[in-house]
């Protein structure tokens, strides 16, 4: 039988996990740049083909990887699986060669992780989340207004995402 101490120990673990893939999600973008001869595209989705493509692959991978732990094994609803599953396919699926079902996922993703974060919060929350998601839709509304580059829309998109991932995991909310 598993003693609590071990189950405590556990969550903690997998906490300081969800921590280090957060962070991941906030750097990759900055590393593209780097691993790109400081080069900024015009999205994140258009570094698949650059010459070092493993700096977008992998991160990506392991971002797409913390959505579906978070929803298969830790048993966050089905909505972290199905946000993992949007990221998985944009990651597949390029951007150039395969652009409507890219721009599916993308949408599904980005788009999804703000319903989230505002439908599945605790009323006393709801204000903070609701901020984080105006932050989102105003760096997308920016991009759609042609003000700011895709690019920067997903990074600050990215980052929100991150941060709410940081708060909950280190249980500031829920």
């Amino acid at each position: 039988m598993t003693s609590v101490a071990s189950v405590v120990k556990g969550i903690r673990e997998f906490s300081k996990l969800e921590r280090i893939l957060a962070a991941v999600c906030v750097f990759t973008p900055l590393l593209l740049v780097l691993g790109d001869n400081f080069t900024v595209r015009d999205s994140i989705s258009a570094y698949f083909n650059m010459e070092k493509s493993v700096l977008f692959y992998v991160p990506l991978t392991v971002t797409f990887m913390l959505f579906l732990v978070n929803g298969m094994i830790k048993g966050k609803t089905w909505y972290n699986t199905a946000l993992g599953v949007a990221l998985a396919g944009l990651v597949l699926f390029n951007c150039i060669e395969y652009f409507l079902l890219h721009f599916i996922f993308a949408a599904l993703f980005f788009l999804g992780n703000a319903a989230v974060i505002v439908i599945y919060t605790p009323k006393k929350e709801l204000w903070f989340k609701i901020v984080l998601v105006a932050v989102i839709a105003l760096s997308l509304g920016a991009w759609l207004v042609k003000v700011l580059p895709l690019f920067w829309a997903e990074w600050i998109s990215l980052s929100i995402i991150a941060l709410h991932y940081l708060l909950e995991s280190a249980g500031v909310i829920e």
